[in-house]
């Protein structure tokens, strides 16, 4: 399955990256519970990242202090879900169906978009380079622009 990401290079000065190219990874939902959903990497999928093969996207239950938060990220590094790493909370663009979170390494922000296609089943993850986190109003753009 072959995962398009920007129709045409975005000029932007945001953290000094002059072209936005994400690596996006593609799951389809292999099962559904009360509060989360569990994905598997389709073979096409990028290597080499912190993404592993199975993912959970999480029902948020108020167990942290975020604000405006519906959902948590969750890749599947241990045995067991429950020990496995909670990455992100999946926070609302103005894209119908696209999420915006992020992965943090020491003080650097990294930029994670999440696209759901809810008829086939399928979820992309779109992972940027490393350290890009530009401002709300320039993620608002970058959703409007992936296919």
């Amino acid at each position: 399955m072959l995962c398009l990401i920007i129709q045409k290079p975005l000029k932007m000065n945001a953290n000094n990256n002059s072209k936005v190219n994400p690596q996006c990874f593609t799951f389809k939902v292999v099962k559904t519970n009360k509060n989360d959903t569990i994905y598997q990497g389709l073979s096409t999928n990028p290597k080499n990242t912190f993404i592993t093969e199975f993912i959970k996207i999480e029902k948020f239950q108020g167990y942290s202090n975020a604000f405006n938060l519906g959902l948590y990220f969750r890749i599947k590094n241990q045995s067991s879900w429950a020990k496995s790493k909670q990455i992100t909370g999946l926070w609302k663009t103005q894209s119908n169906n696209i999420f915006r979170g992020d992965i943090k390494e020491g003080n650097t922000r990294t930029l994670i978009l999440f696209k759901f296609d809810y008829p086939n089943e399928l979820l992309k993850v779109y992972l940027f380079n490393f350290g890009f986190y530009p401002h709300h109003s320039v993620i608002d753009k970058l959703t409007t622009n992936i296919l």
